[in-house]
């Protein structure tokens, strides 16, 4: 797998990747090394007393994060936060309209926003006015259905470019065959969701391989999201692809030397970003359990731990000398 995707990586990924390896190889000796290995044996040793591994993760604190992310972070460079919105920032809700971001949570992001060594963006799967709307904050980079949107915090905007689709039709077909018993459809434009959250579990199964196979015979990919279907255009464009584009458009070439980034996201959509971002950010995987497959740094266990984390990183950065 990750052979193939080395062959099939775009130019700007590859350039920004090797700038990045240059610079590893730098600042990575072999004493480093020898020092992280011995550290990861004391850990695996650690985790290895157990029998099994526990299903519900327990809450952090504030101090939690000084021990990986203090070095990492440092007290130069700029830091650069991208971060999910639905279940990363505000928990997940039974609706989309219903998932609202947390006033404490959304004070500590404009006072975050508001410092020239922090720079914000939100990589939703949501449509993108729907997320700027939705969080309210000026001076941040909003990314709409997986990246396909994008609207800088200068005020400028990308759209990137889409085949001709039958999106229209795809949407009534679902809306005609497996819309019912509390399933719906979200419209988001260039973007369809499937969501069957509250469709009784015994009627899920049959639903949603209907939802599928219309899915694909309308030409769409199908992305996997909590309890929902992502209905999306064939193309090589994902949050990963779109967390670089904003961070070499922000920073440059060689942004991968010159800041610090911080991701976290909740779903399987997240995991582009994850890997794309893989040794050149610390990310995050908001999940309540040790067991979900995730290419994370990090797993952390509910939204009130995004919280906690942004708590950390205002501190560090007001502290940093």
């Amino acid at each position: 797998f990750y052979l193939l995707r080395a062959l099939k990586m775009p130019p700007e990924e590859r350039e920004v990747r090797m700038a990045g390896l240059k610079y590893r190889e730098k600042q990575m000796d072999v004493n480093f090394w020898v020092k992280s290995f011995l550290k990861s044996v004391g850990t695996l040793v650690a985790e290895d007393g157990e029998d099994t591994l526990p299903t519900t993760m327990t809450p952090v604190s504030i101090s939690d994060f000084d021990s990986y992310l203090t070095k990492y972070v440092g007290n130069k460079a700029v830091l650069a936060l991208l971060l999910d919105y639905d279940g990363t920032l505000s928990p997940i809700a039974p609706h989309p309209d219903l998932a609202i971001l947390p006033l404490e949570t959304k004070k500590v992001l404009e006072r975050l926003s508001n410092r020239p060594d922090v720079f914000i963006a939100i990589v939703s799967g949501r449509g993108v006015e729907d997320v700027k709307q939705k969080v309210g904050i000026d001076n941040v980079t909003y990314a709409g259905n997986h990246g396909l949107e994008i609207h800088h915090s200068d005020g400028s905007k990308y759209i990137h470019p889409l085949p001709d689709s039958n999106i229209g039709e795809l949407k009534d077909a679902l809306e005609a065959e497996v819309c019912h018993d509390g399933s719906f459809v979200e419209d988001k434009g260039s973007l369809l969701t499937f969501h069957y959250r509250k469709v009784p579990v015994n009627m899920r199964n049959q639903m949603v391989d209907r939802a599928k196979e219309l899915i694909e015979k309308f030409g769409f990919k199908i992305g996997l999201a909590h309890c929902a279907l992502e209905c999306k255009p064939k193309i090589d464009w994902n949050k990963g692809r779109a967390s670089i584009y904003i961070l070499r458009r922000a920073f440059g070439v060689d942004w991968a030397e010159r800041i610090r980034i911080l991701f976290a996201g909740d779903d399987v959509t997240d995991e582009d970003a994850i890997l794309a971002l893989k040794g050149m950010a610390f990310s995050f995987r908001i999940v309540s359990n040790h067991l979900t497959k995730t290419d994370a740094d990090r797993r952390l266990p509910s939204t009130d731990s995004v919280l906690t984390l942004l708590k950390w990183v205002e501190k560090h950065m007001s502290t940093r000398k």
